[in-house]
């Protein structure tokens, strides 16, 4: 491992340490300047003293000795300072590369915590985004519980009420088959009589009948069945099943007849029996299925106009052959 990027705390500890050395090593590389210096200018002043070249006629001086050793001293010692620069050159040299390569491992630490940092300021904001995303969902998952709580609910419900429904059928056809019943006993018993006297008075002729005067009044029809498909499909008349205290309005899901139950209506127009679609009657006899077809009364509800045009010509004639037609006009035949 190595030493100068095992922390940042360590690394400066170091740098600072280092930094005194280097200091510390200036001083001595200088002070040893100085003392090379002082020794220069000594020998400087020594060799100006000196006369450049001797007299002729003078006798040559006799350098002493001492100043002789003192120079192959200061000498010796110029060696050795310039071997002692040269040391100190040499580790300063390695000082400043060990600097540079401390600074270049810094500052290589320094872009992999940078890089460290953006790569956990990413990470947070991920996770910050994937929080928020599933709070999201434990919220719709809240709403999607919550409806289909309230569809089982509903289906419930449902059940209740189609179990209600049920038993009012079992009720309904038991009492159906009770009243048949006495209905025909009734009728067995009205049977009886007739035929006694049918059978006394075969031997006499029969009686003359009389003629009955021709009965005046109106039937009311439409013009064909898809005018009243058509009319139904537009809402303006509405078809009524009528048994008993009960009454089924008949409504057209994607173009087929559907019964359902309603509130009996306060006004309504009576339909011949022979003028009813066979196709709204099989379907009422397969889907209520609660009385006999001599039972029920067909009817429908009108708009105020056609209305009006019934109100006239039953006015203005005594019968006839009221026909709605699949603009509502009505006509008399």
């Amino acid at each position: 491992m190595n030493p100068f990027i095992s922390s940042p705390k360590s690394f400066f500890h170091g740098s600072t340490a280092l930094s005194n050395d280097v200091e510390m090593l200036q001083t001595d590389v200088m002070r040893f300047f100085a003392i090379l210096c002082l020794c220069l200018m000594a020998i400087f002043a020594l060799v100006k003293a000196l006369p450049m070249s001797p007299p002729a006629d003078q006798p040559t001086i006799v350098e002493p000795l001492n100043l002789q050793a003192k120079a192959a001293s200061l000498q010796k010692k110029i060696t050795a300072l310039k071997k002692k620069l040269t040391a100190t050159q040499s580790q300063l040299a390695a000082a400043t590369a060990a600097v540079e390569r401390s600074a270049a491992l810094a500052a290589g630490a320094a872009a992999i915590e940078q890089k460290t940092m953006s790569r956990l300021s990413k990470a947070r904001k991920e996770l910050a985004i994937a929080s928020q995303s599933l709070k999201e969902a434990r919220s719709q998952i809240k709403e999607r519980e919550t409806m289909l709580a309230k569809i089982v609910n509903d289906i419930n419900e449902k059940r209740q009420i189609r179990s209600k429904l049920k038993t009012q059928i079992e009720n309904e056809t038991q009492n159906l088959e009770k009243i048949q019943a006495t209905l025909d006993k009734v009728t067995e018993k009205l049977n009886q009589p007739v035929k006694q006297n049918q059978q006394v008075s075969s031997k006499t002729p029969p009686a003359p009948t009389p003629t009955q005067p021709t009965r005046k009044g109106f039937t009311l029809r439409f013009a064909s069945d898809s005018a009243l498909e058509t009319l139904i499909s537009q809402k303006k008349v509405h078809f009524f099943a009528l048994a008993g205290q009960k009454a089924w309005q008949l409504k057209l899901a994607k173009g087929r007849p559907v019964y359902i139950a309603v509130k009996t209506p306060s006004k309504i127009y009576e339909m011949e029996k022979t003028t009813v679609p066979a196709s709204y009657a099989a379907v009422f006899s397969r889907q209520v299925a609660a009385f006999g077809r001599s039972t029920v009364t067909w009817g429908v509800t009108i708009p105020d106009q056609t209305a009006a045009s019934i109100n006239r010509l039953i006015k203005e004639s005594e019968g006839g052959d009221l026909v709605i037609m699949p603009d509502g006009e009505v006509i008399l035949n």
